[in-house]
């Protein structure tokens, strides 16, 4: 999945990515601390451990599979 398509699945809403090692992550609606790069998503997230705010960076070479998690209903 190219910047574009990653773009239009967070518009509308937060999604999971699944990368080439296994790891998943759950990504916020766009603009709601996921910035999207030609080449990575950086994420903004505040740990459970510490509170401290942290960042993962993921790249979009490395994913594998993007998907539209399913709202609360």
């Amino acid at each position: 999945m190219d910047r574009d398509g990653i773009i239009e699945l967070l518009k509308r809403g937060p999604i999971r990515v699944t990368m080439n090692d296994g790891s998943e992550h759950v990504i916020p609606a766009y603009g709601d601390r996921a910035l999207v790069s030609s080449l990575s998503i950086h994420v903004l997230y505040q740990d459970e451990s510490d509170g401290k705010w942290r960042f993962h960076i993921l790249s979009l070479l490395g994913m594998v599979r993007a998907e539209e998690l399913e709202s609360a209903a």
